[in-house]
């Protein structure tokens, strides 16, 4: 590879980190509420579930309930894995410039 793609390559990471700042920003924004959120759903949802299986109806869909709870919980995962994606592309190459 010659020096032209070289040159190229800048353009390129600068229009990455351009377009990679406001979507951090908002996401990192929005982190405490998310995750507050999620988590209370999570731990609501579970003592629900085993509220509901010790005094509640027989035909209470506890496996359902289980892994909606889960679920919630689950999906704070790749939204943290996210911002630390979008903060790590961010911040390369930016004390060789």
């Amino acid at each position: 590879m010659g020096v032209d793609s070289l040159n190229s390559v800048n353009p390129i990471r600068w229009l990455w980190r351009a377009a990679c700042l406001p979507v951090l920003i908002l996401l990192v924004i929005l982190e405490p509420l998310v995750t507050f959120t999620l988590a209370a759903l999570a731990l609501l949802g579970l003592l629900t579930t085993l509220f509901f299986y010790l005094v509640g109806p027989p035909d209470f869909p506890l496996w359902t309930m289980l892994a909606l709870s889960l679920g919630f919980a689950i999906v704070l995962v790749p939204y943290h894995a996210l911002i630390r994606l979008l903060s790590n592309g961010s911040q390369d190459g930016a004390g060789s410039l």
